[in-house]
């Protein structure tokens, strides 16, 4: 019983901690937007659908503010 209570214990301490720290890196990984013309654009995390305006609102490499039409998108991915 002893071993059971000692590996609940270690195994509930694990879990805390790794909680605790979600993403070590604290910056989302890049992105990229393929757009129908064939063009790429590479962006700081992943861009978020604007609903009041119907655009993606993301981040550039050089940390700028840029807006792009769903009807352009073809695919988002993240990069490795």
């Amino acid at each position: 019983m002893q071993v059971w209570h000692r590996l609940f214990i270690q195994t509930t301490t694990l879990l805390l901690a790794a909680c605790a720290f979600p993403k070590v890196s604290g910056e989302p990984g890049p992105h990229i937007i393929r757009k129908k013309d064939g063009t790429e654009i590479v962006c700081k995390g992943a861009p978020v659908l604007q609903e009041k305006t119907g655009y993606y609102r993301y981040k550039t490499p050089d940390n700028r503010d840029a807006v792009i039409h769903p009807d352009q998108v073809v695919s988002i991915v993240k990069s490795r």
